[in-house]
Protein backbone atom coordinates (compact mmCIF):
# COMPACT_ATOMS: atom_id res chain seq x y z
CA UNK A 1 0.00 0.00 0.00
CA UNK A 2 0.96 3.73 -0.23
CA UNK A 3 -0.38 7.13 0.27
CA UNK A 4 -1.03 10.61 -0.92
CA UNK A 5 -2.45 13.48 0.35
CA UNK A 6 -5.92 15.41 -1.49
CA UNK A 7 -7.31 18.15 0.12
CA UNK A 8 -5.51 17.50 3.62
CA UNK A 9 -6.72 13.92 3.88
CA UNK A 10 -4.44 10.89 3.70
CA UNK A 11 -5.22 8.24 1.39
CA UNK A 12 -4.13 4.82 1.12
CA UNK A 13 -4.47 2.84 -2.38
CA UNK A 14 -2.75 0.06 -4.12
CA UNK A 15 -0.45 1.21 -6.11
CA UNK A 16 -2.02 -0.25 -9.93
CA UNK A 17 -4.76 2.54 -9.47
CA UNK A 18 -2.58 5.24 -8.92
CA UNK A 19 -1.65 7.35 -12.30
CA UNK A 20 0.23 10.15 -13.40
CA UNK A 21 -0.55 12.47 -16.34
CA UNK A 22 2.04 15.53 -16.85
CA UNK A 23 3.22 14.97 -13.37
CA UNK A 24 0.21 15.12 -11.44
CA UNK A 25 -1.02 11.74 -9.33
CA UNK A 26 -4.83 10.62 -9.39
CA UNK A 27 -7.05 7.61 -8.89
CA UNK A 28 -9.12 5.23 -10.92
CA UNK A 29 -11.47 3.07 -10.22
CA UNK A 30 -13.84 0.42 -11.49
CA UNK A 31 -16.87 -0.63 -10.01
CA UNK A 32 -18.28 -3.87 -11.41
CA UNK A 33 -21.41 -5.15 -9.73
CA UNK A 34 -24.15 -7.07 -11.32
CA UNK A 35 -27.83 -6.86 -11.87
CA UNK A 36 -29.07 -4.72 -8.51
CA UNK A 37 -25.65 -5.08 -6.34
CA UNK A 38 -25.59 -1.00 -5.89
CA UNK A 39 -23.59 0.45 -8.65
CA UNK A 40 -25.12 3.78 -8.38
CA UNK A 41 -25.46 3.65 -4.77
CA UNK A 42 -21.69 2.88 -4.35
CA UNK A 43 -20.69 5.62 -7.10
CA UNK A 44 -23.17 8.30 -5.16
CA UNK A 45 -21.63 7.44 -1.25
CA UNK A 46 -18.38 8.24 -3.32
CA UNK A 47 -19.78 11.49 -4.30
CA UNK A 48 -20.76 12.49 -0.87
CA UNK A 49 -17.06 11.47 0.39
CA UNK A 50 -15.18 13.79 -2.21
CA UNK A 51 -17.85 16.49 -1.27
CA UNK A 52 -17.21 15.76 2.70
CA UNK A 53 -13.58 15.76 1.74
CA UNK A 54 -13.70 19.34 0.33
CA UNK A 55 -13.93 19.09 -3.14
CA UNK A 56 -16.29 21.86 -5.41
CA UNK A 57 -19.57 20.79 -6.33
CA UNK A 58 -18.64 22.43 -9.45
CA UNK A 59 -15.47 20.56 -9.97
CA UNK A 60 -17.65 16.86 -9.44
CA UNK A 61 -18.61 15.33 -12.94
CA UNK A 62 -21.21 12.46 -12.47
CA UNK A 63 -22.34 11.11 -16.11
CA UNK A 64 -24.93 8.25 -16.52
CA UNK A 65 -25.81 6.61 -19.84
CA UNK A 66 -29.33 8.51 -20.20
CA UNK A 67 -30.39 11.63 -19.14
CA UNK A 68 -33.69 9.76 -16.85
CA UNK A 69 -30.66 7.87 -15.05
CA UNK A 70 -28.38 11.02 -14.67
CA UNK A 71 -31.71 12.79 -13.54
CA UNK A 72 -32.43 10.23 -10.96
CA UNK A 73 -28.95 10.06 -10.06
CA UNK A 74 -28.89 13.48 -8.71
CA UNK A 75 -32.14 13.52 -7.13
CA UNK A 76 -31.27 10.76 -4.81
CA UNK A 77 -28.03 12.71 -4.04
CA UNK A 78 -30.40 15.49 -3.14
CA UNK A 79 -32.66 13.32 -1.25
CA UNK A 80 -29.65 12.92 0.95
CA UNK A 81 -27.80 16.39 0.41
CA UNK A 82 -30.88 18.55 1.50
CA UNK A 83 -28.85 22.02 1.78
CA UNK A 84 -28.05 21.56 -1.83
CA UNK A 85 -30.25 22.19 -4.85
CA UNK A 86 -30.10 21.13 -8.44
CA UNK A 87 -28.21 24.13 -9.53
CA UNK A 88 -25.13 23.33 -7.04
CA UNK A 89 -25.02 19.95 -9.36
CA UNK A 90 -24.82 20.75 -12.61
CA UNK A 91 -22.42 18.16 -13.53
CA UNK A 92 -25.04 15.11 -13.13
CA UNK A 93 -25.62 15.01 -16.92
CA UNK A 94 -25.05 12.49 -20.05
CA UNK A 95 -21.77 12.78 -21.60
CA UNK A 96 -23.51 14.41 -24.91
CA UNK A 97 -25.20 16.87 -22.52
CA UNK A 98 -22.02 18.00 -21.43
CA UNK A 99 -20.73 18.29 -24.92
CA UNK A 100 -23.86 20.03 -25.80
CA UNK A 101 -23.88 22.78 -23.07
CA UNK A 102 -19.82 23.23 -23.19
CA UNK A 103 -20.31 24.58 -26.88
CA UNK A 104 -23.37 26.56 -26.31
CA UNK A 105 -25.19 24.72 -28.75
CA UNK A 106 -29.61 24.65 -28.77
CA UNK A 107 -31.29 21.92 -29.28
CA UNK A 108 -32.71 23.38 -33.25
CA UNK A 109 -28.29 22.98 -34.38
CA UNK A 110 -29.42 19.08 -33.79
CA UNK A 111 -30.75 16.37 -36.79
CA UNK A 112 -33.87 15.16 -36.71
CA UNK A 113 -35.58 12.81 -38.24
CA UNK A 114 -36.83 15.39 -41.10
CA UNK A 115 -33.85 16.20 -41.97
CA UNK A 116 -32.51 12.62 -42.62
CA UNK A 117 -35.49 11.89 -44.68
CA UNK A 118 -34.82 15.11 -46.90
CA UNK A 119 -31.44 13.44 -46.99
CA UNK A 120 -32.92 10.38 -48.22
CA UNK A 121 -35.42 12.07 -50.80
CA UNK A 122 -32.09 13.81 -52.61
CA UNK A 123 -30.41 10.55 -52.52
CA UNK A 124 -32.82 8.43 -53.64
CA UNK A 125 -33.67 5.88 -50.78
CA UNK A 126 -36.89 5.73 -48.85
CA UNK A 127 -36.11 6.74 -45.16
CA UNK A 128 -39.27 5.83 -42.98
CA UNK A 129 -37.17 7.05 -39.70
CA UNK A 130 -33.89 7.74 -38.42
CA UNK A 131 -33.50 9.52 -34.83
CA UNK A 132 -31.47 10.04 -32.04
CA UNK A 133 -33.11 9.24 -29.08
CA UNK A 134 -33.45 12.99 -28.11
CA UNK A 135 -35.16 12.66 -24.30
CA UNK A 136 -32.42 10.35 -23.35
CA UNK A 137 -29.71 11.97 -24.77
CA UNK A 138 -27.54 9.01 -24.41
CA UNK A 139 -26.42 9.01 -28.47
CA UNK A 140 -28.20 6.26 -30.03
CA UNK A 141 -28.98 6.13 -33.21
CA UNK A 142 -31.74 4.11 -34.99
CA UNK A 143 -33.26 4.35 -38.32
CA UNK A 144 -35.17 1.85 -40.67
CA UNK A 145 -31.92 2.59 -43.00
CA UNK A 146 -29.12 0.02 -43.39
CA UNK A 147 -26.69 2.98 -44.70
CA UNK A 148 -27.84 5.30 -42.38
CA UNK A 149 -27.12 2.94 -39.62
CA UNK A 150 -23.89 1.78 -40.82
CA UNK A 151 -22.69 5.35 -41.75
CA UNK A 152 -23.25 6.51 -37.78
CA UNK A 153 -22.04 3.27 -36.38
CA UNK A 154 -18.52 3.80 -38.16
CA UNK A 155 -18.83 7.03 -36.99
CA UNK A 156 -19.03 5.92 -33.12
CA UNK A 157 -16.50 3.31 -33.44
CA UNK A 158 -14.21 5.90 -34.96
CA UNK A 159 -13.08 3.89 -37.92
CA UNK A 160 -13.84 4.34 -41.86
CA UNK A 161 -17.46 3.65 -42.92
CA UNK A 162 -16.12 1.00 -45.31
CA UNK A 163 -14.13 -0.56 -42.39
CA UNK A 164 -17.78 -0.95 -40.91
CA UNK A 165 -19.38 -2.34 -44.20
CA UNK A 166 -16.70 -4.83 -43.93
CA UNK A 167 -17.73 -6.03 -40.50
CA UNK A 168 -21.19 -6.39 -41.55
CA UNK A 169 -20.60 -8.93 -44.10
CA UNK A 170 -24.62 -9.69 -43.75
CA UNK A 171 -25.52 -6.10 -45.58
CA UNK A 172 -25.07 -7.81 -48.94
CA UNK A 173 -27.44 -5.33 -50.49
CA UNK A 174 -25.27 -2.00 -49.62
CA UNK A 175 -23.88 -0.86 -52.60
CA UNK A 176 -20.50 0.74 -52.16
CA UNK A 177 -20.92 3.68 -54.09
CA UNK A 178 -23.78 4.58 -52.81
CA UNK A 179 -23.03 4.65 -49.95
CA UNK A 180 -20.07 6.72 -50.61
CA UNK A 181 -22.83 9.46 -51.84
CA UNK A 182 -25.03 9.64 -49.03
CA UNK A 183 -22.01 9.24 -46.01
CA UNK A 184 -21.02 12.63 -48.82
CA UNK A 185 -25.05 13.97 -48.48
CA UNK A 186 -24.81 13.99 -44.96
CA UNK A 187 -21.77 15.96 -44.46
CA UNK A 188 -22.69 18.87 -47.22
CA UNK A 189 -25.97 18.97 -45.67
CA UNK A 190 -25.24 19.59 -42.09
CA UNK A 191 -22.59 22.00 -43.51
CA UNK A 192 -25.25 24.12 -45.45
CA UNK A 193 -27.85 24.15 -42.34
CA UNK A 194 -25.71 24.52 -39.57
CA UNK A 195 -26.49 21.25 -38.04
CA UNK A 196 -25.38 18.92 -36.24
CA UNK A 197 -25.71 15.53 -35.08
CA UNK A 198 -24.42 13.36 -31.59
CA UNK A 199 -21.77 12.00 -32.76
CA UNK A 200 -20.59 15.71 -33.99
CA UNK A 201 -21.00 16.83 -30.34
CA UNK A 202 -18.65 14.71 -29.19
CA UNK A 203 -16.08 14.68 -31.57
CA UNK A 204 -16.16 18.97 -31.47
CA UNK A 205 -15.22 18.35 -27.57
CA UNK A 206 -12.47 16.30 -28.26
CA UNK A 207 -11.52 19.18 -30.41
CA UNK A 208 -11.94 22.12 -28.01
CA UNK A 209 -9.72 23.13 -25.52
CA UNK A 210 -12.18 24.18 -23.20
CA UNK A 211 -12.59 21.22 -20.97
CA UNK A 212 -14.21 21.61 -17.84
CA UNK A 213 -12.06 21.62 -14.60
CA UNK A 214 -13.02 17.98 -12.76
CA UNK A 215 -11.08 16.94 -9.75
CA UNK A 216 -13.45 13.86 -10.13
CA UNK A 217 -15.23 12.14 -12.13
CA UNK A 218 -17.67 9.47 -11.93
CA UNK A 219 -19.41 7.24 -14.98
CA UNK A 220 -22.07 4.96 -14.31
CA UNK A 221 -23.30 2.14 -16.77
CA UNK A 222 -19.68 2.77 -18.37
CA UNK A 223 -20.23 -0.74 -20.58
CA UNK A 224 -22.53 0.91 -22.75
CA UNK A 225 -20.16 3.78 -23.62
CA UNK A 226 -18.71 3.90 -26.89
CA UNK A 227 -15.13 4.21 -28.55
CA UNK A 228 -15.54 7.94 -29.12
CA UNK A 229 -17.61 8.27 -25.50
CA UNK A 230 -14.30 6.62 -23.95
CA UNK A 231 -12.20 9.43 -26.11
CA UNK A 232 -13.95 12.35 -24.02
CA UNK A 233 -13.28 10.20 -20.69
CA UNK A 234 -10.02 10.18 -21.64
CA UNK A 235 -9.29 13.51 -22.58
CA UNK A 236 -11.24 14.94 -19.27
CA UNK A 237 -8.57 12.75 -17.18
CA UNK A 238 -5.60 14.12 -18.97
CA UNK A 239 -7.07 18.00 -19.51
CA UNK A 240 -7.96 17.96 -15.76
CA UNK A 241 -5.51 15.21 -13.92
CA UNK A 242 -8.86 14.22 -12.15
CA UNK A 243 -9.73 10.55 -10.55
CA UNK A 244 -11.78 8.72 -12.22
CA UNK A 245 -14.42 6.24 -11.11
CA UNK A 246 -16.40 4.23 -13.87
CA UNK A 247 -19.16 1.65 -13.05
CA UNK A 248 -21.22 -1.06 -14.92
CA UNK A 249 -21.40 -4.69 -15.58
CA UNK A 250 -20.20 -6.23 -18.74
CA UNK A 251 -22.83 -9.21 -18.54
CA UNK A 252 -25.90 -6.07 -19.42
CA UNK A 253 -23.49 -4.72 -22.18
CA UNK A 254 -26.34 -4.97 -24.79
CA UNK A 255 -25.54 -1.84 -27.17
CA UNK A 256 -23.50 -2.88 -29.54
CA UNK A 257 -25.55 -2.80 -32.06
CA UNK A 258 -25.03 0.92 -31.57
CA UNK A 259 -21.61 1.20 -30.97
CA UNK A 260 -20.80 0.56 -27.22
CA UNK A 261 -17.57 -1.22 -26.55
CA UNK A 262 -17.72 -3.20 -24.19
CA UNK A 263 -14.36 -4.46 -24.21
CA UNK A 264 -13.02 -1.20 -23.07
CA UNK A 265 -14.96 -1.54 -19.69
CA UNK A 266 -13.48 -4.69 -19.36
CA UNK A 267 -9.67 -3.82 -20.43
CA UNK A 268 -10.15 -0.84 -18.41
CA UNK A 269 -6.78 -0.52 -16.12
CA UNK A 270 -8.40 0.58 -12.56
CA UNK A 271 -8.52 -0.81 -9.28
CA UNK A 272 -11.58 -3.06 -9.82
CA UNK A 273 -13.75 -3.14 -6.41
CA UNK A 274 -16.68 -5.81 -7.20
CA UNK A 275 -20.02 -5.77 -5.67
CA UNK A 276 -21.24 -9.18 -4.57
CA UNK A 277 -24.66 -8.97 -3.06
CA UNK A 278 -27.90 -8.09 -5.49
CA UNK A 279 -30.88 -6.96 -3.57
CA UNK A 280 -33.37 -7.69 -6.76
CA UNK A 281 -32.16 -10.85 -8.18
CA UNK A 282 -34.46 -14.02 -5.91
CA UNK A 283 -32.37 -17.22 -6.22
CA UNK A 284 -34.36 -19.04 -8.47
CA UNK A 285 -34.24 -15.83 -11.00
CA UNK A 286 -30.69 -16.01 -10.61
CA UNK A 287 -30.13 -19.06 -11.45
CA UNK A 288 -31.48 -19.52 -14.93
CA UNK A 289 -30.01 -16.05 -15.47
CA UNK A 290 -26.06 -17.25 -14.72
CA UNK A 291 -27.11 -20.41 -17.10
CA UNK A 292 -27.75 -17.85 -19.59
CA UNK A 293 -24.56 -15.29 -18.93
CA UNK A 294 -22.19 -18.40 -18.75
CA UNK A 295 -22.92 -18.84 -22.62
CA UNK A 296 -20.85 -16.27 -23.25
CA UNK A 297 -17.64 -16.92 -25.17
CA UNK A 298 -15.74 -14.00 -25.87
CA UNK A 299 -13.77 -11.72 -23.45
CA UNK A 300 -15.83 -11.38 -19.53
CA UNK A 301 -15.08 -10.29 -16.11
CA UNK A 302 -16.06 -13.53 -14.12
CA UNK A 303 -17.87 -12.81 -11.21
CA UNK A 304 -19.68 -13.91 -8.27
CA UNK A 305 -22.60 -12.71 -6.45
CA UNK A 306 -25.22 -13.79 -3.58
CA UNK A 307 -28.97 -13.04 -4.94
CA UNK A 308 -31.18 -11.75 -2.87
CA UNK A 309 -32.49 -13.17 0.46
CA UNK A 310 -35.67 -14.98 -1.05
CA UNK A 311 -35.99 -17.16 -3.62
CA UNK A 312 -38.52 -16.14 -6.12
CA UNK A 313 -41.14 -17.99 -8.47
CA UNK A 314 -40.79 -18.45 -12.31
CA UNK A 315 -44.00 -19.21 -13.94
CA UNK A 316 -44.59 -20.12 -17.68
CA UNK A 317 -47.47 -19.51 -19.92
CA UNK A 318 -48.64 -19.66 -22.92
CA UNK A 319 -50.71 -16.36 -23.26
CA UNK A 320 -50.61 -12.87 -21.68
CA UNK A 321 -53.82 -13.08 -20.83
CA UNK A 322 -53.10 -16.20 -18.71
CA UNK A 323 -51.58 -13.40 -16.00
CA UNK A 324 -53.67 -11.52 -13.46
CA UNK A 325 -51.93 -8.29 -13.76
CA UNK A 326 -54.92 -6.57 -11.77
CA UNK A 327 -52.75 -5.69 -8.84
CA UNK A 328 -48.85 -4.69 -8.44
CA UNK A 329 -46.36 -3.73 -10.39
CA UNK A 330 -45.55 -4.98 -13.50
CA UNK A 331 -42.72 -4.99 -15.93
CA UNK A 332 -43.83 -6.54 -19.82
CA UNK A 333 -40.58 -7.29 -21.56
CA UNK A 334 -40.01 -7.83 -25.47
CA UNK A 335 -37.50 -8.47 -27.20
CA UNK A 336 -38.01 -6.06 -30.13
CA UNK A 337 -40.75 -3.18 -30.98
CA UNK A 338 -42.23 -5.27 -33.62
CA UNK A 339 -43.33 -7.89 -30.86
CA UNK A 340 -44.73 -5.13 -28.43
CA UNK A 341 -47.77 -3.81 -31.10
CA UNK A 342 -50.28 -5.83 -29.47
CA UNK A 343 -49.72 -5.89 -25.97
CA UNK A 344 -51.32 -2.04 -25.55
CA UNK A 345 -54.24 -3.15 -27.22
CA UNK A 346 -54.55 -6.20 -24.73
CA UNK A 347 -54.24 -4.04 -22.02
CA UNK A 348 -56.74 -1.25 -22.88
CA UNK A 349 -59.32 -3.97 -23.60
CA UNK A 350 -58.73 -5.19 -19.75
CA UNK A 351 -58.57 -1.63 -18.86
CA UNK A 352 -55.20 -1.24 -17.19
CA UNK A 353 -53.59 1.34 -16.74
CA UNK A 354 -50.10 1.52 -18.60
CA UNK A 355 -47.23 3.30 -19.75
CA UNK A 356 -44.97 2.74 -22.86
CA UNK A 357 -41.82 4.43 -24.26
CA UNK A 358 -44.26 6.85 -25.48
CA UNK A 359 -46.24 7.72 -22.19
CA UNK A 360 -49.19 7.10 -20.22
CA UNK A 361 -51.96 5.06 -21.68
CA UNK A 362 -54.20 7.95 -21.04
CA UNK A 363 -53.13 11.58 -19.75
CA UNK A 364 -53.71 12.32 -16.04
CA UNK A 365 -55.89 15.45 -16.85
CA UNK A 366 -59.32 13.54 -18.01
CA UNK A 367 -59.29 11.58 -15.19
CA UNK A 368 -58.93 14.90 -12.85
CA UNK A 369 -61.61 16.54 -14.55
CA UNK A 370 -63.77 14.10 -14.16
CA UNK A 371 -63.47 13.80 -10.29
CA UNK A 372 -64.17 17.61 -10.48
CA UNK A 373 -67.21 16.59 -12.39
CA UNK A 374 -68.17 14.03 -9.67
CA UNK A 375 -67.74 16.88 -6.99
CA UNK A 376 -69.86 19.60 -8.94
CA UNK A 377 -72.33 17.06 -9.11
CA UNK A 378 -72.04 16.51 -5.34
CA UNK A 379 -72.51 20.57 -5.08
CA UNK A 380 -68.92 20.77 -3.81
CA UNK A 381 -67.86 24.32 -4.80
CA UNK A 382 -64.50 23.75 -6.92
CA UNK A 383 -61.22 26.13 -7.12
CA UNK A 384 -61.51 28.78 -10.14
CA UNK A 385 -58.97 26.96 -11.85
CA UNK A 386 -60.33 23.81 -11.90
CA UNK A 387 -64.20 25.62 -12.61
CA UNK A 388 -62.23 26.78 -15.86
CA UNK A 389 -60.82 23.55 -16.71
CA UNK A 390 -64.36 22.08 -16.81
CA UNK A 391 -65.62 24.56 -18.76
CA UNK A 392 -63.23 24.65 -21.36
CA UNK A 393 -64.10 20.36 -21.04
CA UNK A 394 -67.88 20.62 -21.35
CA UNK A 395 -69.54 21.11 -25.03
CA UNK A 396 -72.69 22.92 -23.94
CA UNK A 397 -75.14 23.89 -20.89
CA UNK A 398 -73.66 22.50 -17.60
CA UNK A 399 -76.04 20.02 -16.88
CA UNK A 400 -75.07 18.49 -13.62
CA UNK A 401 -77.86 16.31 -14.31
CA UNK A 402 -75.38 14.31 -17.17
CA UNK A 403 -72.61 11.71 -16.84
CA UNK A 404 -69.04 13.22 -17.74
CA UNK A 405 -69.02 11.54 -21.18
CA UNK A 406 -72.10 13.07 -22.38
CA UNK A 407 -70.78 16.25 -21.35
CA UNK A 408 -67.02 16.50 -22.21
CA UNK A 409 -66.21 17.41 -25.56
CA UNK A 410 -62.90 16.27 -28.18
CA UNK A 411 -63.22 12.70 -26.38
CA UNK A 412 -63.25 9.67 -28.63
CA UNK A 413 -65.49 6.54 -27.83
CA UNK A 414 -62.91 4.36 -27.71
CA UNK A 415 -60.78 6.82 -25.19
CA UNK A 416 -64.26 7.42 -23.05
CA UNK A 417 -64.55 3.20 -23.42
CA UNK A 418 -61.57 2.95 -21.99
CA UNK A 419 -61.63 5.37 -19.08
CA UNK A 420 -65.10 3.45 -17.98
CA UNK A 421 -63.35 0.59 -17.90
CA UNK A 422 -60.03 2.15 -15.74
CA UNK A 423 -62.87 3.87 -13.15
CA UNK A 424 -64.38 0.22 -12.84
CA UNK A 425 -60.84 -1.07 -12.06
CA UNK A 426 -60.04 1.83 -9.46
CA UNK A 427 -57.09 2.34 -11.53
CA UNK A 428 -55.88 5.82 -11.16
CA UNK A 429 -53.93 7.94 -14.36
CA UNK A 430 -52.98 10.23 -11.63
CA UNK A 431 -50.38 8.18 -10.36
CA UNK A 432 -47.18 6.30 -11.96
CA UNK A 433 -48.58 3.83 -13.91
CA UNK A 434 -48.08 0.34 -12.51
CA UNK A 435 -47.78 -1.43 -15.74
CA UNK A 436 -44.84 -0.50 -18.15
CA UNK A 437 -44.46 -2.41 -21.20
CA UNK A 438 -40.97 -2.35 -22.90
CA UNK A 439 -38.66 -4.12 -24.96
CA UNK A 440 -35.64 -5.57 -22.59
CA UNK A 441 -33.37 -2.91 -24.43
CA UNK A 442 -35.55 0.40 -22.98
CA UNK A 443 -35.97 -1.55 -19.65
CA UNK A 444 -32.10 -1.83 -18.69
CA UNK A 445 -31.54 -0.04 -15.14
CA UNK A 446 -35.39 -0.74 -14.30
CA UNK A 447 -36.98 -3.49 -12.18
CA UNK A 448 -40.50 -4.69 -11.31
CA UNK A 449 -41.76 -7.07 -8.52
CA UNK A 450 -43.71 -9.26 -11.32
CA UNK A 451 -41.97 -9.31 -14.73
CA UNK A 452 -43.31 -10.98 -17.94
CA UNK A 453 -41.14 -11.67 -20.22
CA UNK A 454 -42.18 -13.05 -23.63
CA UNK A 455 -39.20 -15.13 -25.64
CA UNK A 456 -40.23 -15.39 -28.93
CA UNK A 457 -37.61 -13.95 -30.81
CA UNK A 458 -38.09 -12.40 -34.71
CA UNK A 459 -36.61 -14.07 -37.77
CA UNK A 460 -33.47 -10.91 -37.93
CA UNK A 461 -32.64 -11.33 -34.33
CA UNK A 462 -32.31 -15.24 -34.50
CA UNK A 463 -30.16 -15.04 -37.93
CA UNK A 464 -28.28 -12.28 -36.54
CA UNK A 465 -27.23 -14.55 -33.19
CA UNK A 466 -26.14 -17.14 -35.77
CA UNK A 467 -23.31 -14.75 -37.70
CA UNK A 468 -20.49 -15.07 -34.58
CA UNK A 469 -19.37 -15.72 -31.76
CA UNK A 470 -20.29 -11.65 -30.67
CA UNK A 471 -23.51 -11.93 -32.15
CA UNK A 472 -24.36 -14.69 -29.89
CA UNK A 473 -22.65 -13.08 -26.94
CA UNK A 474 -24.81 -10.24 -26.96
CA UNK A 475 -28.54 -11.87 -27.73
CA UNK A 476 -27.44 -14.15 -24.78
CA UNK A 477 -26.06 -10.84 -22.56
CA UNK A 478 -29.75 -9.01 -23.73
CA UNK A 479 -31.98 -11.94 -22.11
CA UNK A 480 -29.82 -11.71 -19.10
CA UNK A 481 -30.90 -8.27 -18.67
CA UNK A 482 -34.62 -9.23 -19.23
CA UNK A 483 -34.55 -11.86 -16.81
CA UNK A 484 -32.94 -9.41 -13.97
CA UNK A 485 -35.21 -7.16 -13.79
CA UNK A 486 -37.12 -8.81 -11.49
CA UNK A 487 -37.59 -8.62 -7.92
CA UNK A 488 -39.68 -11.56 -7.00
CA UNK A 489 -41.90 -13.10 -9.70
CA UNK A 490 -41.13 -13.68 -13.81
CA UNK A 491 -43.66 -14.83 -15.75
CA UNK A 492 -41.66 -16.61 -19.07
CA UNK A 493 -44.36 -16.59 -22.26
CA UNK A 494 -43.61 -19.61 -24.31
CA UNK A 495 -43.93 -18.99 -28.26
CA UNK A 496 -46.32 -21.05 -30.24
CA UNK A 497 -43.09 -21.51 -32.96
CA UNK A 498 -40.82 -23.12 -30.81
CA UNK A 499 -38.01 -21.84 -33.66
CA UNK A 500 -38.55 -18.81 -32.12
CA UNK A 501 -38.19 -19.36 -28.75
CA UNK A 502 -35.11 -18.20 -26.56
CA UNK A 503 -34.15 -21.44 -24.71
CA UNK A 504 -33.31 -20.59 -21.36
Amino acid sequence: MAKTSIHGFIIFYSTNSLFNIQGVLHMRYKVVGPPGTGKTRRLLNEVQKYVDNGTPLNRIGYFAFTRKAAGEARDRFLKVRTELTKKDIKYFQTLHSLAFNRLGLKEENVMQDLNYKRIGETCGIQIKYASYEINNWNGIFSSDSEYLGLINLARVKQISVLEQLDLNEHLSKIERDKLDAIEKEINNYKKTYGLIDFTDMIQKFLDTKDTPTFDVIFVDEAQDLSLIQWSMINKIEQDTNCDVWVAGDDDQAIFGWAGADVDSFIDYDAEEIPLTKSERVPSSIQKIALNVINRIQDNRINKEYLPKDEPGEILERYKLSDIDMSTGDWLILTRTKSLLKPIPTYLKKKGLFFNTAQGNSIGKSLYEDIQYWSQLQKKVILPDIQLQRIKERIKGPMNLSLKWYDVFNNISESQINYMRLLLLNNEDPTKDARIKVSTIHGAKGGEATNVVLFLNHTTNTIKGAKKSIYKQDEENRVWYVGITRTMKNLYLIKSQNKLKEFKI
